[in-house]
C-alpha cells in the first residue's frame, strides 16, 4: 500500500478572474486531512481537479499511488466522494438513488448502506425532495461509505448542519479512519471542525497554499508566541497575508 494516499504536486489551474497556483500537500494514508480557508479561496477547485472533474492546467496528482487521469475508473471506486451540492433526483425515492448508485460500486454493500441509513433514522421510501439539508448530507454519507472505500473525499459536509448532525457526520469520519488504513480529505470553512477531527491541516488563501502540516505542529508553533492560538488564529493570519 502507498504511504500517502494523496499527493499533489505543484497543481495549477486558471479561470477567468481566478488561479489555483503551485498547489502542493501530502495526505498519508490513516489520517484525516482539513482544507480549509475562506469562501472562495480554491477548496472546492482543488477538490474537483482531485476527482478528475477538471484537469490541471499544470503539476500532478496521484491518488492511493496512481495517476487519476490514466487511472479515473479503477480509482473512483476506491473513493466515497460527497461534492458541495448533493445532486440527487428530487422525484425518486432513497431506495431508488441507492440502488442506481450501488450499479456503480462492485464493492457496495446493501447491508451496510441500510445499517447507515438506520442509524441516521433516514426512510427509504421517501423522496429526495421531501428530505431536509440535513438528512441529504446523512444519505450522501451512507452513499459514500456503503462500498467500502480506502479515501473519502468531501466538500463542505457540515456546511449549514445543525450542531447535532455536524457532531454525528464528524464521528463517522473518525470512526472511518480507526483501523488506520482509510483516509480523509474535507474541505471547510468551519474551524470548530478542524479541531475536532483533523490530524493535518492545509490552509488555501487566494488559490494558493499558505501552510500544510500536521494540526498539532502548527498549533505549537503558533503558541510559542501566542499560547493561547486557535485554528481560526491561524487561518485569520494566513488571510491576511501572515506566516
Amino acid at each position: 500500500m502507498s504511504e500517502n494516499v494523496l499527493t499533489l504536486d505543484g497543481v495549477g489551474k486558471s479561470y477567468s478572474g481566478f488561479d489555483l497556483r503551485n498547489v502542493s500537500f501530502v495526505l498519508p494514508r490513516g489520517y484525516i486531512m482539513g482544507l480549509v480557508g475562506p469562501n472562495g479561496a480554491g477548496k472546492t477547485t482543488t477538490i474537483r481537479l482531485i476527482m478528475d472533474l477538471a484537469r490541471p492546467d499544470s503539476g500532478r496528482i496521484a491518488v492511493l499511488g496512481q495517476h487519476m487521469a490514466e487511472n479515473q475508473i479503477e480509482l473512483k471506486r476506491k473513493i466515497g466522494y460527497v461534492p458541495e451540492n448533493h445532486e440527487f433526483y428530487s422525484d425518486m425515492t432513497v431506495g431508488w438513488t441507492a440502488q442506481f448508485v450501488g450499479r456503480q460500486y462492485p464493492t457496495w454493500d446493501e447491508a451496510r448502506f441500510c445499517e447507515l441509513l438506520h442509524r441516521y433514522n433516514v426512510d427509504t421510501r421517501k423522496k429526495i425532495g421531501a428530505l431536509s439539508k440535513g438528512t441529504k448530507a446523512k444519505l450522501a454519507m451512507a452513499l459514500a461509505l456503503a462500498h467500502h472505500p480506502e479515501l473519502l473525499i468531501l466538500d463542505e459536509p457540515t456546511s449549514g448542519l445543525d450542531p447535532v448532525v455536524r457532531r454525528e457526520l464528524l464521528s463517522d469520519l473518525l470512526e472511518f479512519v480507526a483501523d488506520g488504513d482509510r483516509s480523509v480529505l474535507f474541505s471547510t470553512h468551519i474551524t470548530s471542525d478542524l479541531e475536532r477531527v483533523a490530524d493535518y491541516i492545509t490552509f488555501i488563501v487566494d488559490g494558493r497554499v499558505a501552510a500544510s502540516d500536521e494540526r498539532e505542529a502548527m498549533l505549537e508553533r503558533a503558541r510559542a508566541s501566542n499560547p493561547a492560538a486557535s485554528i481560526e488564529d491561524l487561518l485569520w493570519t494566513y488571510a491576511r497575508g501572515g506566516r
